[in-house]
C-alpha cells in the first residue's frame, strides 16, 4: 500500500475516535472559537496595550464573562428567586380583569371572544402552581447546566486566545490554501461575525437600557426586567413583547390602566420602532465602518433570517452559530469563484502559447 494512502487512512481512523472523545465538547469549543474569532480586534487591543499574549487573552476572557455571562447568570439567580415568591392566587386577579378588557372588543370579533372565554374558564389554578414548581425545579436544572456550559467556553476561549498566534500559523501550513487566500477567507469571516457580535451586544443593551427605564419609573427590578428584556429581544419579531406585554397585563389586573396604556405604547413605539427599526441598523453601520474598520458587508436580511435559522437548529448560541455557517459558506464560495478564474486565466494564457509555439 502507498505511504501516503496508509497515513492518510490511520489519521481518519484516529480523527472518528478523537471526534468521540471530545463529542460532549464540541459545541462549547465550537463556540470558545468563534467568540475568539469576534473578539479578535479586542485581543489585539488588549495584547498592544498589556504588551503580553498572557495578560490580553486574561482580559479578554474576563471582558466576554462580564458582558456576556454575568448578564445571563445575573437572570437565572433572580428569575429562580421570583419564581420561587411567585402567588399563583394572584392569576384570580389577572383573569377578571381580562373578561373586562374582553367586554370591550368590538362585535364583530365575537368569535374571538368565545374562544378566549372558555380558555379562561377552563384555567385551572391548582395545575397551574404544580406547573409552576415543576418550572422552578427545570429552571434550577437547566441553570446548572448552563454555568457549567459557560465555565467550559470561557476556558477553552481563554486557551484558544493564548494559542491563536501559533494556532493560525499551524492551520496556515495544514491548509492546502496559498497564504494570501488563508487570510483573505479568516478575515472576511471573522469581520462579519466580529460585526454580528458586537452589534448583537449593542442593541440587546440598548433595547434592555430602554425597558428598564420605563421599569424603574414604576417600582420594578430595572436591571432584571432590562437584561430579560436585552435577552428577549435577540428573538425576532415576538422578542420584546415576550416582555412587555406581561407586565401590561399585571398592570391591568391591578387596575392600573393608565400604566398599562403608557407601557406598552412605549415598549412598541420607541423601543421596537424607534430603536429596533431606525436606531439599530445606525448602530450596525457604526460597528462595521468605525470599529471593525473593515469593508464587510453584512446583508441584514441574510443574517436575520440566519439567526432565526440559528435559534431554532442550536437553541440560543445559535445566535452567533447561525450567521458564522452561513458566512464561511458564502465566502468559501467567493473563494472558490475566485480561484476559479484565476485557474481559467491560467489555462488561457497555456493555451495561447502553446497556439504560439
Amino acid at each position: 500500500m502507498n505511504a501516503k494512502y496508509f497515513l492518510g487512512t490511520l489519521l481518519i481512523f484516529n480523527i472518528y475516535w478523537i471526534s468521540l472523545l471530545y463529542e460532549p465538547f464540541l459545541l462549547t469549543i465550537l463556540i470558545a472559537a468563534l467568540f475568539s474569532i469576534a473578539t479578535s480586534t479586542l485581543y489585539t487591543t488588549l495584547v498592544n496595550f498589556t504588551e503580553s499574549e498572557a495578560m490580553g487573552a486574561v482580559l479578554s476572557s474576563l471582558v466576554l464573562a462580564l458582558i456576556f455571562f454575568a448578564p445571563i447568570g445575573y437572570f437565572i439567580y433572580e428569575g429562580v428567586v421570583f419564581a420561587k415568591s411567585v402567588d399563583t392566587s394572584k392569576i384570580e386577579l389577572i383573569i377578571p380583569s381580562v373578561k373586562d378588557i374582553i367586554g370591550f372588543v368590538p362585535d364583530y370579533f365575537n368569535f374571538l371572544k368565545k374562544d378566549i372565554e372558555e380558555f379562561l374558564i377552563s384555567i385551572n389554578l391548582p395545575q397551574v402552581a404544580k406547573d409552576t414548581v415543576k418550572y422552578i425545579i427545570s429552571i434550577g436544572g437547566q441553570s446548572v447546566i448552563f454555568f457549567k456550559d459557560s465555565l467550559l467556553i470561557i476556558i477553552f476561549y481563554f486557551f484558544i486566545q493564548y494559542y491563536r498566534n501559533k494556532l493560525g500559523r499551524y492551520f496556515k501550513r495544514i491548509i492546502p490554501l496559498s497564504t494570501q487566500d488563508t487570510i483573505s477567507l479568516f478575515r472576511e469571516v471573522s469581520s462579519v461575525i466580529s460585526v454580528v457580535f458586537y452589534s448583537v451586544i449593542a442593541t440587546a443593551a440598548l433595547q434592555g437600557g430602554l425597558f428598564a427605564f420605563i421599569a424603574y419609573i414604576y417600582g420594578y427590578n430595572p436591571i432584571l426586567l432590562g437584561v430579560l428584556y436585552g435577552f428577549a429581544s435577540l428573538v425576532p419579531f415576538v422578542g420584546g413583547m415576550l416582555m412587555w406585554l406581561p407586565l401590561v397585563l399585571y398592570e391591568v389586573s391591578l387596575e392600573n390602566y393608565q400604566n398599562a396604556v403608557i407601557i406598552g405604547v412605549y415598549s412598541i413605539v420607541v423601543i421596537s420602532i424607534v430603536a429596533d427599526t431606525f436606531i439599530k441598523p445606525i448602530i450596525i453601520s457604526y460597528i462595521n465602518r468605525k470599529i471593525m474598520r473593515g469593508d464587510a458587508y453584512v446583508n441584514e436580511l441574510l443574517i436575520f433570517f440566519s439567526m432565526i435559522a440559528g435559534l431554532g437548529a442550536f437553541g440560543f448560541w445559535g445566535v452567533i452559530l447561525g450567521p458564522a455557517i452561513i458566512t464561511l459558506f458564502l465566502s468559501l464560495v467567493k473563494l472558490y469563484e475566485s480561484l476559479y478564474q484565476k485557474n481559467m486565466e491560467v489555462m488561457k494564457v497555456k493555451l495561447k502559447y502553446s497556439r504560439e509555439k
